[in-house]
């Protein structure tokens, strides 16, 4: 099979840690590409060029703020600029605020996820589509679209405008490759950062980003248009078009009887 990502150039947001600092790895060492990630932390992008050792010089960054408009403006200057046509955009960049009751996690919180999960892609789509007839896209979305997750009520509410926006960009843009990816739930700085999820619910059905990176990365290479990653993403999206209503209690269920910290502020009138 011919390698269409050989020394061509991805943009990739979020590419700092996670998912998006493994799908850099792999996009430069398995096939080849050329890679500007996107990021906040200079630190973290300095450690994955050396990390990738001999190929670093695939590897470039640029810092800014995914959720404001005008830095992917300026990136698009740039690359016109420079003479730079990227073959791809990943939209990977995200935020997960912490699990709350909807009415108490505060319209502030809402908003910020919302810039992040969504209107970050929107910008960049925006910014970069119109001028790169060929370049395709992208966005990594979440299981959560699939089927919202109680105490998510910011993050499911961003992957779904995010699912509904691209799937929209998809019967718009027929001359190009947009997709979207609906991961499951992935050991990311979450769990090492969160003591309440160590060997929780969501630790035990956790996918290493390692291992969810190159599934992904392999659905791109095919051009997928719709992707379901994990096992329970897959059981996610089954339930909920079988049984949209009753797929939302049993997982609330499910949660629930897990006993897990990391939910006491969803349940927390039940301790």
């Amino acid at each position: 099979m011919k390698n269409p990502l050989q020394d061509q150039l991805i943009v990739l947001s979020g590419a700092s840690g996670g998912i998006g600092r493994e799908l850099c790895k792999i996009f430069i060492t398995k096939y080849g590409a050329n890679l500007i990630g996107i990021g906040r932390s200079e630190e973290k992008m300095l450690s994955l060029k050396e990390e990738l050792g001999e190929l670093s010089g695939k590897f470039s960054y640029r810092l800014f703020d995914v959720s404001v408009k005008e830095n992917w403006l300026t990136l698009a200057d740039e690359l016109k600029r420079d003479g730079k046509e990227p073959y791809l955009l990943i939209n990977n960049a995200g935020t997960f605020p912490t699990f709350a009751r909807t009415t108490e996690i505060g319209t502030d919180v809402i908003e910020r996820v919302m810039q992040v999960n969504y209107f970050s892609a929107v910008y960049a789509c925006d910014a970069l589509l119109p001028l790169f007839e060929n370049m395709g896209a992208v966005n990594i979305c979440s299981s959560s679209a699939l089927c919202s997750v109680v105490g998510t009520a910011a993050y499911s509410a961003s992957k779904k405008a995010m699912q509904g926006y691209t799937e929209v960009l998809q019967m718009e843009e027929t001359g190009r490759y947009v997709g979207i990816v609906y991961p499951g739930t992935t050991a990311t700085e979450l769990f090492r950062n969160d003591e309440n999820t160590k060997n929780s619910a969501l630790d035990k059905v956790a996918m290493p980003a390692e291992k969810m990176a190159n599934k992904i990365a392999t659905l791109i290479v095919k051009k997928k248009k719709r992707s379901v990653v994990g096992w329970d993403a897959k059981c996610m999206n089954i339930m909920a078009k079988i049984a949209p209503v009753k797929a939302l209690s049993m997982i609330a269920g499910i949660m629930k009887k897990s006993k897990s910290k990391v939910f006491s502020n969803v349940f927390k009138e039940e301790n």
